[in-house]
């Protein structure tokens, strides 16, 4: 892509600033090196590590790290703050132990957290912790820079963010300087300088960072439901989701107790330019997938196929970069929302274990040798494969035809040289109700279906949708919703979270839970697989916006959501498109598109009999009334809701 291209300016200079402050300091790091032998870590039985350490012995402390800018511009470098717990009788005994490390900006209003009662100390309690510790584990909370009790500014998702996240990293090999909250300097001396990052949403967000930076001592990342470019976290192709974000989302991390870096909020949401939608170098830094070459350590990417809030493809994109760059990862998909993969418990903590066993204990396990993914399947169960995508998946083409007599037009392997043109409008509010009943005649949709599938066919991977195209208004947009159509008018629920999410063993040292508020997660026989829209002012670049002329046909081609999904036999593959704005500000003019089948069509990753949909059809009525999830999110305040929630 174009974005490819672009490289970065800033992080440069936060290296050769790093590297001049720890030249001053003439810290020697700690040496990382091989796992020390078994006899020497009483919490190692074989190759997995077992709960021997007391969790109420642990070892609290505090711990403020110095980061090599200055993003307030005080004259001072910033600080970023760490609690730290790990445990008590390694530390009696010598015993170094890795650590575990979630950074957040959100921990000033997190439950998980609690002050002494003489107020001066804060401590964390969550399942992390508690499970990992007793573990031979060290495990770090982390105030992301400018949030909470960390100095300077944050700049979502920027050089200052990744810095924040990395200088921790350095501090635990002896790169950085830390300090107790007396003002005494302090290493982490019982450190192996091995450490790991996790985390969902945001905490996610910023282990893909750091990761990018390269930082020696990173071993691996927990990316759960995380993001890998801030661009398409706020808009999709040029279409920015909402008005104003970058600004709402520094406003939020940013003022907690009182008002910190106000310009910066200011000067992040101009820089982000939401009026055009437009990609510029400033996104840069916040695109990790520019840096997937740096990338030393190993990645255990985890996300939920029906996540609206982070979108699914940030992991599709993040996964396909780390793939070209060869780096060692696994990747556990879900069924669900926005959430953290904790909620499935029994079947995710036993891969997490021995991924941290293996990359930060250095116990020969063969975790690498298991199945790269693990998927949960539409009705609830899982599943393991050796390679995701699916092996097998191809990229098929599906050309468009207008209905030539049908009510709805065709999908079809098959090629078409002659088609109709479709003209459709757009209304005020666009969601789901655009797919029901897909062969009644509307003027505000354009719809496609294949035949009735005589065998089941999977989407595995990032599909593209091309079409070309005449706007009546100067700016418009195009929204792509690939539909699963079922033979039947049937809503289930087949499986439920339960409402209260514990860990441990029973034991006084590793046990505890916390209130889960439970998702009830259906399966309809009408599913909106993926949504995608884009921004036809792009279509040369998304890098500048052009104005549309009337009566110019223009050729734009964007890539769907990534996803996994089987359509079973007996349903049919659907294309739903639809108008929207360029921009959520621009309400008021009304516009029509006109879509040439011929020159349009629908390329899908698939796998299974894909010659199933070389029959055109529909010839009959489709009916189809009932959805299974939801449209995404169009509040900020929901938004920012579910990345603290899921964040806990």
């Amino acid at each position: 892509m174009l974005l490819s291209s672009f490289r970065r300016s800033r992080r440069a200079t936060i290296a050769a600033t790093a590297a001049t402050v720890l030249a001053a300091t003439a810290l020697s790091p700690l040496p990382s090196g091989a796992a020390p032998p078994a006899q020497s870590r009483p919490f190692v039985s074989g190759t997995q590590t077992t709960a021997v350490y007391d969790y109420d012995n642990a070892i609290h402390e505090r711990v403020s790290v110095e980061v090599p800018v200055d993003a307030d511009d005080n004259g001072v470098n910033d600080r970023v703050m760490v609690d730290l717990i790990r445990p008590g009788e390694a530390a009696q005994a010598g015993v170094d132990v890795p650590v575990i490390i979630q950074a957040s900006p959100y921990y000033a209003s997190n439950p998980a957290s609690y002050f002494d009662a003489d107020g001066t100390r804060q401590v964390f309690n969550t399942w992390l912790d508690n499970y990992f510790v007793p573990r031979g584990y060290a495990v770090a909370f982390v105030d992301l820079i400018g949030t909470f009790r960390s100095s300077g500014c944050d700049d979502v998702g920027g050089d200052y963010e990744v810095a924040g996240g990395k200088a921790v990293i350095d501090w635990l090999n002896g790169r950085a300087n830390g300090f107790t909250p007396s003002g005494s300097p302090v290493t982490a001396d019982w450190s192996t300088g091995k450490a790991g990052m996790i985390g969902v949403s945001w905490n996610g967000t910023i282990a893909n960072s750091v990761a990018g930076t390269g930082v020696e001592g990173l071993e691996t990342i927990v990316p759960i439901a995380a993001i890998s470019s801030w661009y398409d976290y706020t808009r999709s192709y040029g279409v920015p989701f909402w008005g104003k974000y970058v600004g709402f989302l520094h406003d939020y991390v940013s003022n907690d107790v009182s008002p910190r870096c106000p310009q910066l909020t200011k000067d992040l949401e101009t820089a982000s330019d939401s009026a055009t939608g437009s990609y510029s170098s400033w996104w840069d830094p916040r695109n990790y997938r520019l840096d997937a070459a740096n990338v030393r350590s190993s990645v255990y990417v985890v996300h939920g196929l029906n996540d609206e809030n982070v979108k699914t493809r940030h992991f599709g994109e993040w996964w396909d970069e780390l793939a070209k760059n060869g780096v060692p990862r696994k990747i556990f998909l879900h069924q669900d929302v926005h959430i953290d993969s904790f909620s499935y418990r029994d079947t995710w903590v036993q891969r997490l274990h021995p991924w941290f066993n293996h990359w930060l204990q250095g116990l020969d396990n063969g975790v690498m040798d298991t199945p790269m993914a693990m998927l949960q399947r539409e009705d609830g169960t899982f599943t393991t494969e050796a390679t995701w995508p699916a092996a097998g998946a191809q990229q098929t083409k599906l050309s468009l035809a207008a209905s030539a007599g049908r009510t709805a037009g065709t999908l079809t392997t098959d090629a078409v040289t002659t088609s109709g043109t479709v003209n459709f409008s757009d209304r005020k509010d666009s969601d789901d109700d655009y797919v029901l009943d897909p062969t009644t005649l509307r003027s505000d949709r354009a719809v496609f279906l294949t035949n009735e599938l005589t065998s089941a066919v999977r989407l595995s991977g990032t599909g593209t949708v091309k079409v070309r195209v005449q706007s009546s208004q100067p700016s418009a947009a195009i929204k792509a919703r690939l539909v699963d159509y079922g033979p039947a008018n049937r809503y289930t629920t087949y499986f439920a979270k339960p409402t209260t999410t514990c860990w441990g063993d029973g034991t006084t040292t590793d046990t505890g839970c916390y209130a889960d508020t439970g998702i009830a997660t259906a399966k309809s026989d009408l599913n909106v697989v993926a949504r995608t829209m884009a921004d036809i002012g792009h279509y040369k670049s998304l890098t500048q916006r052009e104005s549309l002329q009337r009566g110019v046909w223009y050729d734009l081609s964007f890539e769907l959501n990534a996803d996994d999904a089987v359509f079973a036999a007996g349903h049919r593959i659907g294309l739903i498109l639809t108008v929207e704005p360029g921009n959520p500000d621009d309400l008021d003019a009304r516009r029509a598109l006109t879509i040439d089948p011929v020159g349009s069509s629908l390329t899908l990753p698939l796998a299974g009999a894909t010659t199933t949909l070389r029959t055109p059809g529909p010839a009959e009525p489709v009916p189809a009334r009932v959805k299974a999830h939801p449209e995404p999110e169009k509040d900020p305040a929901e938004l920012i809701r579910q990345f603290v929630d899921t964040s806990r």
